[in-house]
């Protein structure tokens, strides 16, 4: 087996609380890092994640967290319209990027995300997909068992708080992208 991705997460909020199961399960993701201004939060990161073997680390800035040279692969789930900073961070220290939904909040800021990749080598990956989650995968097996026969509709519902959780200001005011279509 290959040596696990050390993963850096910069913001700890709601997006990474989402994900946080899939990256503690994964036999080849380490939560290595992170970063966030709030400082109960990377105190918990860093009891939650630190190990016999290594202690987990976190930092008040995503530029800090971008210079630790024990990170492979930034996640991104800082609020929306920090991601095109926090890409270029990420992509300038040579860090593999995953980035939350939306991108980001204007098309030349997608734009400028790619170039920054694209300049210094590294993968974007934007967004997450429930591909790779257990009830899928097991969807997939008997799909392809072909013990059911052809699949003619699939199916699939998942329901989230999104709805009914608390905005930030920036989430409502659609003059700075917010509003649903972006979330």
């Amino acid at each position: 087996m290959s040596d696990p991705l050390r993963l850096g997460v910069v913001g700890l909020g709601r997006a990474f609380m989402l994900m946080l199961p899939t990256f503690a399960q994964h036999p080849l993701v380490r939560l290595t890092a992170a970063s966030d201004p709030r400082e109960e939060a990377r105190r918990q990161f860093e009891a939650d994640f630190s190990t016999p073997a290594s202690a987990a680390r976190s930092y008040e800035t995503p530029e800090a967290l971008c210079a630790d040279p024990g990170v492979d692969v930034v996640y991104i789930a800082s609020p929306h319209q920090f991601h095109v900073e926090h890409v270029r961070l990420a992509a300038r220290a040579g860090k593999h990027i995953l980035v939350e939904k939306p991108m980001a909040l204007a098309l030349a800021d997608c734009r400028a995300m790619i170039q920054a990749a694209r300049e210094n080598g590294v993968h974007l990956l934007v967004g997450h997909s429930h591909s790779f989650d257990a009830p899928y995968l097991r969807a997939t097996e008997l799909i392809r068992s072909g013990e059911y026969g052809r699949p003619r509709m699939i199916l699939a519902a998942n329901f989230t708080d999104f709805l009914y959780r608390p905005r930030r200001p920036e989430e409502l005011d659609t003059s700075q992208g917010g509003g649903v279509v972006f979330s």
